[in-house]
């Protein structure tokens, strides 16, 4: 099923004018969701996504930066949850991919291209797993958290993480908003602070992500879920 997508060239990416704001889930007249909403109109001037051709599939990478006293690997600092607002407000059916760091520089930077097939991964999937249930039900996260309880016999030694993840879907499924789920069922390679909530893993550990589409309309409402993680070392994420 593997479709991957290259990184937008590093000669694309923009400076933000912004600083990255984080997913708000309060209510509409909060000052979080308002800063949210003035980031993401901020974002799309600046990419002009008015004037992308409405037919083409892009790929985005966003890279935060954060000063050297800011640890990348804890602190709530979710890079799902810097990527859904932005690929949400961008239209994620016109996004193939998403990519994510969070790196040690000043500023934060932007890129979008169009979306670039890549050669398929060196490594089988460490987790694979097809999902037949509602993927907003908790029997959905159950599936993959089991899935990947099943593929490890322990959490990854502490530390940043790189993870990788392709989701196959038809394409009347809102692909984006499958992201959060699937990582949050993640405990058995992320590590769960606690054990009686398993779905609250520690995924702010996670400094580099990339998440990928494939698109099956034989699929119908099944989603197929295939995941690549590793140790990721700090120094290759300090200066961009």
């Amino acid at each position: 099923m593997t479709t991957l997508f290259t990184r937008p060239d590093a000669g694309l990416r923009l400076p933000l004018f912004t600083e990255p704001v984080l997913e708000s889930w309060n209510a509409a007249d909060h000052p979080d969701q308002l800063r949210l909403n003035a980031y993401l109109a901020s974002v799309a001037d600046q990419l002009q996504v008015k004037e992308w051709d409405q037919h083409s599939l892009r790929a985005v990478e966003l890279i935060v930066g954060l000063p050297a006293s800011s640890p990348l690997d804890r602190g709530g600092r979710d890079l799902d949850n810097y990527l859904y607002p932005l690929v949400k407000h961008l239209d994620a059916r016109r996004i193939a991919a998403a990519f994510g760091r969070k790196v040690h520089q000043h500023g934060s930077t932007i890129a979008v291209a169009d979306a670039v097939p890549a050669d398929e991964p060196d490594t089988p999937a460490l987790l694979r797993v097809r999902t037949h249930v509602s993927a907003e039900s908790i029997a959905w996260k159950q599936a993959i958290h089991q899935a990947c309880h099943n593929a490890v016999t322990a959490p990854l030694p502490p530390g940043p993480l790189a993870l990788q993840l392709v989701f196959g879907v038809s394409s009347s499924r809102n692909w984006a908003a499958l992201w959060k789920p699937a990582i949050d069922s993640l405990g058995a390679v992320l590590g769960m602070p606690n054990p009686a909530r398993p779905f609250r893993p520690d995924d702010d550990r996670i400094v580099e992500l990339s998440l990928h589409r494939h698109t099956d309309d034989a699929l119908g409402h099944d989603v197929i879920i295939e995941a690549w993680w590793q140790p990721a070392h700090l120094s290759t994420y300090s200066d961009g």
